[in-house]
């Protein structure tokens, strides 16, 4: 399955707040869409783990999400090594995305900048036709960042309906 618009959340709730708009916007007019979860928040303070499962099934209801998986990456222990850059460009090159959308890589969150530099590297590397894995190579047209706690001056918008 391909998916046009591909999301990635160091938490399960970071890219429903960050740029659920937007993929809710792209959804409603004809694009797939996608959150992956780099980790489960398992460390959260806020909710237990279980009350968080509902919530992300909710959201993504909500959001008409045609894929929502999980890489289960220890929660505040989000690594830039070989390991998880392999998790990310397994699942590049399973879907494919046309557009691929990823935390600012600053913010006051461990987690939140570890996960934009992770995910930057993966993603340039998964378009490497060298770079060997089950998946063909595949590298999206293009890679944005939305906010999370940390503000900038976004660089586009989106309007009409």
């Amino acid at each position: 399955m391909f998916v046009d618009v591909l999301a990635f959340s160091p938490h399960p709730d970071d890219a429903d707040m960050g740029c659920g708009g937007l993929l809710l916007k792209l959804k409603n007019i004809g694009y797939t869409t996608g959150i992956i979860d780099v980790t489960e928040a398992e460390l959260s303070s806020n909710g237990d783990p279980d009350t968080r499962k509902k919530e992300t099934l909710n959201a993504s209801k909500i959001l008409k999400l045609d894929v929502r998986e999980n890489l289960k990456i220890s929660d505040g222990a989000v690594a830039n090594n070989l390991e998880n850059r392999l998790k990310i460009i397994e699942i590049v090159r399973k879907y494919k995305p046309s557009l691929a959308v990823i935390p600012y890589e600053k913010d006051r969150h461990p987690d939140h900048e570890n996960s934009s530099k992770l995910l930057k590297d993966a993603i340039f590397i998964s378009g490497l036709k060298n770079f060997k894995t089950d998946g063909q190579f595949h590298k999206p047209k293009i890679v944005i960042s939305y906010m999370l706690n940390y503000q900038f001056k976004p660089s586009f918008k989106i309007i009409g309906n």
